[in-house]
C-alpha cells in the first residue's frame, strides 16, 4: 500500500501536537507512535528506573492496534489520533 494518510498527531493533555501530511499506509500504528513521541516532547525512559516509556495511539478514545497499518486502520486517509502514556505495574 502505497498511499498517504494526513494525521493530526496530539498528546492527550494537549501540550503539543503536530501535523503530519504524508505518513505511509503501509507503516504500523507502532512504528508512527514511535517517531511522534519525541516530536511531541514525551519522555522516552522513566527516570527512576532507567526503563523505556511505552506510549498508544488512541482514535476517538480507542487504543488502535499496534500491528495495524495506517492506510488499513483510516481507510478516509485523515484523521486526528492521540498519543497517551501506558501505565504499567511497577511489579512487572
Amino acid at each position: 500500500m502505497n498511499a498517504t494518510v494526513a494525521l493530526r498527531i496530539e498528546r492527550q493533555d494537549g501540550a503539543h501536537g503536530f501535523d503530519d501530511p504524508a505518513v505511509p499506509g503501509d507503516w504500523t500504528i507502532e512504528a508512527v507512535t514511535a517517531r511522534a513521541v519525541p516530536k511531541l516532547r514525551y519522555p522516552k525512559t522513566d527516570v527512576s528506573s532507567g526503563k523505556p516509556l511505552r506510549y498508544s495511539m488512541l482514535h476517538d478514545g480507542v487504543e488502535l492496534p499496534r500491528d495495524q497499518t495506517v492506510g488499513t486502520v483510516f481507510p478516509k486517509r485523515r484523521a486526528r489520533v492521540h498519543v497517551v502514556h501506558e501505565y504499567v505495574n511497577a511489579g512487572r
